[in-house]
């Protein structure tokens, strides 16, 4: 975990970086959840006060990723499978209209960044490097949720696609994961260079539900394998 510095004129900065060191470690699981967050605690690893902690995990529990335990700090969120499939279906719909938005006010230069993105992703793939793979699938949705020229859309899309992040991560590497995100991210493109909302509706759906599947039989197989382990199998 980094190590801040504070001053008094950089304060409100200091909580933005904070908030943003938390954030990210828990979408990328190195934070797992489950695990218990203290202001004490955190404060002396990062070497500040615990204003600015505290501040970062309000805001981070106002946004789903942790809860709060009275006088006992804070809890790393840990979704079940309810919650996965949830977030899916609200996902599904959010990014179907952000799609729907995009199709009209997508600019050939946007365009031209998401093929580039997909010749990128062509070769992790094809190499079998799958580092950077995950900044890639972001950028691409990214592409999208900026192209509907909606502020709140755009942050709607970004905040519902990071609370399923760090499962993606995690599946990323397996080489069929890998090509199942590329195959679909090039039916999304291809839908959005044939103006076809139709084919797109599919393609995003399509998109989405196989990850989805992907990402609760990941959680299954780490249950199942811990029960095994616990057990003494």
């Amino acid at each position: 975990m980094k190590v801040l510095k504070a001053t008094r004129r950089n304060e409100d900065t200091l909580v933005e970086q904070v908030y943003q060191t938390l954030r990210d470690e828990i979408i990328r699981g190195k934070i797992a959840g489950g695990t218990r967050l203290v202001e004490s605690a955190l404060a002396e690893k990062m070497k500040v006060s615990r204003t600015p902690i505290r501040e970062a995990l309000h805001r981070l529990a106002v946004e789903g990723f942790l809860y709060s335990i009275p006088r006992a700090g804070y809890i790393v969120e840990e979704m079940s499978d309810y919650d996965i499939e949830d977030l899916f279906t609200i996902r599904v719909e959010v990014e179907l209209l952000a799609a729907r938005l995009a199709l009209e006010k997508i600019t050939p230069v946007e365009l031209e960044r998401m093929e580039l993105n997909l010749k990128m992703t062509d070769e992790k793939v094809a190499s079998g490097h799958t580092e950077g793979l995950t900044e890639l699938d972001v950028a691409f949705h990214n592409i999208i949720y900026k192209a509907s020229r909606s502020k709140t859309m755009y942050h709607i899309c970004q905040s519902l696609s990071d609370h399923s992040l760090k499962y993606r991560i995690s599946l990323i590497h397996i080489p069929e994961f890998a090509r199942k995100t590329r195959d679909g991210h090039y039916e999304i493109f291809r839908s959005f260079v044939a103006k076809d909302f139709q084919r797109l509706e599919k393609a995003i759906k399509n998109h989405l539900q196989l990850a989805k599947k992907d990402i609760l039989k990941m959680i299954e197989k780490t249950r199942d394998e811990a029960f095994i382990s616990s057990a003494g199998f």
